[in-house]
């Protein structure tokens, strides 16, 4: 073999390496961004937030002036727009006549990923976009439809972009199913969760609206806190749920318009126990449980059921604790009168580091604050 011919075999080579490279490169890229979508979709709790992840990871792939995400109704059949991203007069005149030639219903029924010209007539080149319809279809039903709007010309959008689309529009379907799934089931926990407060309050004229105004309190304290998202809607639920163990109290002493006597004060004593034991029967209150049974613990350990001192309390008994005490104390009961805002915060700080932790307390009158309720 000559010189000139192991050249030749040489070029052929490196040349073959090349395509093989950049084979690798792109698929490289797409397991990259598929790996963004499942992290990100694994994240997302929202729908909004599925969606607004799925349009940045379109728009990545194929770069787009406008986007428009439309999500199948689930009684009637029909495509409503769900989002829409930088969707001018223009363009929209252009998607409705889309809508009028039945195009993105078209599109939905094929299934699969295309790249459409511009359908509007009588327009210079310069101004002709093109559409890439996405469908997004779930175990076989059709889920919605993302609608790409660039200037790429259509014979320039290649297959393995809208091989990457579709690949990309089928795990974005499932996350928007089991989203929209997660987000039934939660509306259906908190129904149950507000049914269960309000009943518990009903027992008594003076303590209605109190369950509310305790979750309202320790959202805040919570949010004033920064802490988790999770944490915070757990706080929220505990905050409805803290007296459920009064629920099956004789009337006549949580309704007695005077002092306890000892013996009637140990019977209320065990609310935070018959609680947590309730709420321990629903799996998916779990998290709410140890909150609901150590909110009367304090911070000095003088507290029930298991005399827990300090950081031994979980922070969402604490923070309860906290928001349970002022709304009491701001309200009216049988026994006595309300108090003003201003005497209950004196009694928060007199009392903090003993009977409540000083860091939420801190938190506490930071929120009151700012929110107009207190001024001092």
């Amino acid at each position: 073999m000559d010189s000139d011919e192991e050249v030749k075999q040489l070029k052929e080579y490196i040349k073959n390496l090349e395509v093989i490279n950049e084979g690798l490169r792109q698929s490289f890229e797409e397991l990259t961004t598929l790996y963004r979508l499942v992290d990100i979709i694994a994240e997302a709790r929202t729908l909004e937030r599925v969606l607004n992840s799925l349009l940045d990871l379109a728009s990545e792939v194929i770069p787009c002036h406008g986007a428009l995400l439309f999500l199948t109704d689930d009684s009637t059949g029909e495509l409503d727009v769900a989002l829409k991203r930088n969707i001018s007069r223009k363009i929209e005149n252009k998607i409705n006549l889309q809508n009028k030639k039945k195009v993105i219903e078209w599109a939905l029924k094929k299934g699969r990923t295309i790249a459409l010209p511009d359908i509007e007539e009588d327009i210079d080149d310069s101004e002709k976009l093109t559409f890439v319809l996405v469908p997004l279809i779930a175990h076989d039903k059709p889920v919605g439809l993302l609608d790409l709007i660039t200037d790429t010309p259509e014979g320039d959008i290649t297959s393995r972009d809208l091989s990457l689309l579709t690949i990309l529009s089928k795990q974005a379907a499932l996350a928007i199913e089991n989203v929209k799934l997660y987000e039934s089931m939660k509306k259906d926990e908190v129904n149950i969760i507000k049914a269960l407060s309000t009943t518990v309050d009903a027992k008594d004229h003076y303590t209605s609206g109190h369950s509310q105004k305790v979750s309202e309190y320790g959202t805040h304290i919570a949010e004033e806190m920064m802490l988790q998202e999770r944490e915070i809607e757990i706080i929220k639920y505990a905050g409805l749920l803290h007296d459920i163990g009064k629920i099956g109290m004789p009337d006549e002493i949580i309704k007695k318009p005077s002092k306890l006597t000892e013996e009637e004060f140990l019977i209320v004593r065990d609310h935070p126990v018959i609680g947590a034991k309730i709420i321990k029967e629903i799996d998916s209150l779990a998290a709410i449980v140890p909150i609901i049974l150590h909110h009367h613990e304090r911070y000095d350990g003088k507290g029930y059921p298991d005399k827990l001192k300090a950081e031994e309390i979980p922070v969402g008994a604490r923070i309860i604790h906290v928001a349970d005490a002022f709304d009491t104390m701001v309200s009216a009961r049988a026994y006595r009168d309300m108090l003003p805002a201003e005497l209950a915060i004196s009694e928060l700080r007199k009392n903090s580091g003993t009977q409540f932790d000083p860091v939420i307390v801190d938190a506490f009158i930071r929120y009151l604050r700012k929110s107009a309720v207190f001024n001092g």
